[in-house]
């Protein structure tokens, strides 16, 4: 990771239906609340954290259960994307103590940040999704779950990785971004993948009642404008904005933090969020 923009960044445990759950944050503020990709774990926003924090934020990275350091919910991955996005909206509340926050996320973070703007919206200051979508078809990935159906699982989530960041990439930038993919089990990984899969909340988008920002990166091949177009038709009332984010890919607030902030920052002016 860099250290142009380093503050300190504490890690914390709280209590999620019985379920003890890790986050990590630094600043005060408005809480701004970050949700990282599949199979991976709250690093992936050590270098934007920092960034929201000069804005004013109190950002918050959270490790989804399973991942990082938190457990998992009854010993079981989620699989349904909904159900995903109830328990950590509970987590949510806990830790902004019902201060309207902000909630971003990525890919799966992405999915879950459209997920409960479609139910919370209200309650939400702004929804920024980062490389993700109202749907976003993908095929099926219940043979992996178990590892002797694929041992090599943690080397195709490595590659798969790489392979949808921005080129050229760094030595140095794609042995982190590899290393980010460690921090999960090959189960709690699929299964994020499955959630990814079964998720659609196109016929709810309309509900959206808060600022909603969806961002892809060029290079992204998981995603598709046809895909944010779809996703931003519904949402009433001038909300939702999309933009292409130029020289990132599937990881924005690793590949090209500032760009990110950039873009997060002139959204949420232009939306008198801040």
């Amino acid at each position: 990771m860099t250290t142009d923009h380093i503050c300190e960044i504490t890690g914390h445990y709280t209590v999620v239906d019985s379920t003890r759950i890790y986050y990590e944050e630094c600043g005060s503020g408005v809480p701004f609340f970050c949700i990282h990709t599949a199979g991976a774990c709250s690093l992936e926003f050590h270098d934007f954290m920092p960034l929201m924090v000069q804005k004013g934020f109190r950002a918050i990275a959270i490790d989804l259960p399973g991942h990082g350091k938190s457990y998992p919910v009854n010993w079981q991955p989620f699989q349904v994307m909904h159900e995903y996005a109830e328990f950590v909206w509970k987590l949510i509340g806990i830790i902004s103590g019902g201060e309207k926050p902000v909630v971003s996320g990525c890919s799966i973070g992405g999915n879950m940040v459209t997920d409960l703007a479609c139910y919370h919206s209200e309650e939400m200051l702004a929804a920024l999704a980062f490389e993700g979508a109202a749907i976003t078809p993908f095929y099926q990935l219940n043979a992996y779950e178990e590892p002797h159906a694929c041992p090599g699982w943690h080397s195709i989530m490595e590659q798969a990785a790489i392979a949808s960041s921005y080129k050229p990439l760094s030595e140095e930038k794609a042995a982190e971004l590899r290393w980010m993919h460690r921090f999960s089990s090959q189960e709690v990984a699929v299964s994020d993948m499955l959630c990814w899969a079964n998720h659609n909340v196109l016929d709810k988008v309309k509900n959206i009642r808060c600022p909603y920002l969806v961002v892809m990166g060029e290079a992204d091949i998981f995603l598709s404008e046809e895909l944010l177009d779809m996703t931003i038709a519904e949402i009433p009332d001038g909300l939702a904005e999309k933009r292409v984010g130029k020289k990132f890919g599937h990881y924005p607030m690793f590949e090209q933090p500032e760009a990110l902030a950039q873009i997060v920052i002139d959204f949420l002016e232009r939306k008198k969020v801040v």
